[in-house]
């Protein structure tokens, strides 16, 4: 279950792993239920991380596939600051896992 906001309002959202490749660094969910299929038939999110050329760290490319129960329905850039978020959030468990301290947030 994950809390976001969208139009300067909390929403949640419960979503359902649906593909973990661990060798592309690549991780799928699906929403399920939520504040979030009131707006939207379906909405997948997929989150792949993929090293930076030439130094360290890496890259988090988001991608959100979603449609609209009508077109009155926005898009959701909204959700964008979330994703920057949970994009700081696995930055800080990856390299907390790193250096062996416990994490703050577990993902």
């Amino acid at each position: 279950m994950n809390d976001t906001k969208q139009h300067g309002e909390a929403k949640v959202a419960k979503e359902r792993i649906e593909a973990v490749e661990p060798e592309k660094n690549l991780i799928t969910f699906r929403v399920i239920e939520g504040d979030l299929m009131k707006e939207y038939k379906s909405f997948v999110i997929t989150i792949q991380v993929t090293p930076k050329r030439g130094g360290p760290g890496s890259i988090a490319h988001w991608h959100l596939e979603y449609e609209k129960i009508s077109e009155e329905v926005a898009h959701p850039e909204t959700l964008l600051q979330f994703c920057v978020e949970i994009s700081k959030e696995i930055d800080e468990h990856l390299l907390n896992e790193d250096s062996g301290i416990a994490p703050r947030v577990a993902l």
